[in-house]
């Protein structure tokens, strides 16, 4: 696999004229004072462009001044006669280390940890639970050089959860007298900001609506002064380094964080802007180059020598509307040699099916019947299948994560491919009034059908459903509170383009002792070669590489469990053998058993595995697909630390 990466203006007047590295870092870097960085978590080409950024802004610090005092009789010289020495920096000011870190941080600079050492104190702390790993270049780029400084950047999560379980004003005030916000703090927040937040949550492109008339109050009440508080202590970090180190003005500061925190002036730069008659490096919009990353799909930046540049900018207007987003996009592709495994390729090619999906679901018209024999097959109780009641209809999976993962009330559940919610749903039962639980789903259009139904069934206060790929889920769980008890998935790791991506991403987000119950189907041994495989049974895992998968990311207790691994899932007898029936199909089986994806002709619903695909891959009849694949559950725990 190869990166490649292009930056852009964002600029009205230039809009989509491309930069070279050098004119970059020449003509844009090097005249601002601060840079906000805004990435996607772990990207190896954006921590690329973030060393070069930060070593461009350290060349160009004025040398340092050596104040030279007077002699006075009787007084011992020494220090004055060497003088003192004031050395502008680059102030780097990084989102995944909380301001309570700055003792291992120093540590780092003074030599007293080294690079393995900075990751075992940062895991051990284990408060942020960003993988690091990626940001070693960057991270010794700046140890390397003397003129650089990182500080952390966020307030702990402590006070996200203050604030999602005792409001804002409790947790202004806890996080005030700590130090890592304003006495003055409000967490108050601009329509405009909300607008843009509620479009990250939801998938709602707010260029298409630009007034936000279709923004829900959903997310107002915590949500989104969680984000703020956010925004607040990585503002009120930079205007305390001006106060508290007494900075010349000369200095520069590089500000790293997601992308949702910075784009169109809000959260971050519209905090330091408040503030910005009293601080010394920035005094105005002028003073600040805002550098927007975007991931995009293979094929986007064309070639060297063939670029695209109209795909390039419709690219560019899709993403950003004509509204005055950044400064500068670093658009950046990962290329392989084999497209059909691409993971871009299968993401949009997933999203736009199960769109339709979420589309045309309903809840009319279902067999209950059948969904209530399926659920009770896979080991659902009778008191889940009553409780999901008439949205059985829309259940999506390949198993029950409920009877591994031990939820217990009060406990926070992150639903990983929440599809229509179902699970989701059932978890809230679980948890009762005192939990939460959170789906993330790829579809745009399962997560404002689930939305919807949270809010039809009354319990919209504790579960809510946000739209973003698992393997990057960043910010959007970011602006929540972010630590979860357990993690469940069912069915949606089975098409998951990067497996260990979505992992980790299980890792970074459980609390301390955490756990995950994944329900996905997983391929017993190599596939035979020459014989044509959906792409689905392409993308399952091996199962022989899931625990070496875990283990490497930090599990522990891990455990596969093989005790209702078959594929075939028996209809009970009264049921009609005949037609489309999924759950009997050997190739669909290999996929999911999903009844929200059963076509029904009178009621439009469509189905994911249509007709013309079992034609497509009859010659997989002949093969024992029991033999092939099993439906697994997958369990693990994060450790106590």
């Amino acid at each position: 696999m190869t990166i490649r990466g292009r930056l852009f203006r964002l600029s009205p007047q230039f809009f989509g004229k491309e930069l070279s590295l050098n004119e970059f870092l020449d003509n844009h870097v090097a005249k601002k004072k601060m840079v906000i960085l805004g990435e996607y978590h772990g990207a190896a080409p954006i921590v690329q462009l973030q060393t070069d950024i930060q070593e461009k802004m350290a060349s160009c610090l004025p040398h340092p001044k050596i104040q030279m005092f007077p002699s006075t009789a009787g007084m011992n010289t020494t220090n004055c006669e060497q003088g003192m020495e004031e050395t502008p920096k680059v102030r780097l000011i990084l989102e995944h280390f909380s301001m309570d870190m700055q003792g291992m941080l120093n540590q780092f600079h003074n030599g007293m940890l080294d690079t393995q050492g900075l990751l075992h104190a940062y895991r051990q702390k284990g408060s942020e639970g960003h993988n690091l790993k990626p940001y070693i270049p960057a991270l010794e780029s700046a140890v390397r050089n003397d003129r650089i400084r990182i500080y952390g950047g966020f307030l702990p999560r402590t006070y996200a959860r203050i604030l999602m379980r005792e409001g804002p004003e409790k947790a202004i005030e806890e996080a005030s007298e700590a130090g890592f916000i304003s006495e003055n703090e409000t967490l108050a927040g601009t329509d405009a900001h909300y607008n843009y937040f509620e479009s990250l949550l939801t998938g709602r492109n707010m260029h298409m609506d630009p007034m936000g008339e279709s923004a829900t109050d959903r997310f107002r009440a915590k949500m989104f002064p969680a984000q703020i508080i956010k925004d607040a202590s990585m503002a009120w970090c930079a205007k305390s380094l001006d106060r508290i180190l007494n900075i010349t003005g000369q200095d520069r500061m590089l500000l790293v964080c997601g992308v949702g925190h910075m784009l169109y002036w809000n959260g971050v730069p519209e905090r330091i802007l408040a503030n910005a008659g009293e601080t010394a490096v920035v005094k105005s919009k002028d003073d600040i180059l805002r550098v927007a990353c975007l991931p995009v799909a293979q094929g986007t930046l064309g070639g060297d020598d063939n670029s695209d540049i109209g795909k390039i900018i419709s690219t560019l207007k899709g993403e950003y509307g004509s509204s005055d987003a950044a400064d500068i996009c670093f658009l950046y592709e990962e290329v392989v040699e084999d497209p059909i495994m691409d993971e871009n390729n299968i993401r949009d090619e997933t999203k736009a099916a199960y769109d339709k999906v979420g589309n045309t679901a309903h809840l009319g018209g279902g067999d209950m019947k059948r969904a209530h024999s399926i659920l009770t097959s896979l080991n659902y109780t009778q008191e889940e299948i009553d409780y999901a009641g008439t949205d059985t209809v829309n259940y999506q999976g390949v198993g029950c994560p409920h009877r591994h993962a031990g939820i217990q009330v009060g406990d926070s559940v992150l639903d990983m491919g929440s599809g229509l919610g179902v699970d989701s749903l059932i978890a809230t039962k679980a948890v009762g009034s005192q939990g939460r639980v959170v789906g993330i789903d790829l579809s745009t259009e399962c997560v404002q059908h689930a939305n919807k139904r949270s809010e039809e069934r009354g319990v919209a206060d504790i579960l809510t459903f946000v739209q973003s790929p698992i393997e990057s889920i960043g910010h959007k769980i970011d602006n929540q509170e972010a630590n979860f008890d357990v993690i469940i998935s069912n069915g949606a790791f089975c098409l998951l383009p990067n497996k260990k991506k979505g992992f980790a991403e299980c890792h970074r987000l459980l609390k301390s002792g955490g756990r995950i119950a994944i329900c996905t189907t997983v391929i017993k041994d190599k596939l035979e070669d020459g014989v044509e495989w959906p792409l689905c049974m392409q993308t399952f895992a091996r199962m022989e590489e899931l625990e070496p998968m875990l283990q490497d990311l930090g599990f522990e207790d891990i455990e596969i469990d093989l005790s209702d691994s078959l594929m075939e899932i028996p209809e009970p007898e009264e049921e009609d053998q005949e037609g489309d029936s999924e759950c009997e199909e050997n190739v669909e089986n290999a996929v999911e058993a999903r009844l929200a994806t059963e076509e029904d002709s009178n009621e439009g619903r469509f189905k994911v595995h249509n007709e013309d695909g079992q034609k497509q891959y009859r010659h997989l009849e002949n093969f024992d697909m029991n033999m092939l694949c099993a439906r697994v559950v997958i369990k693990a725990r994060k450790p106590v630390v």
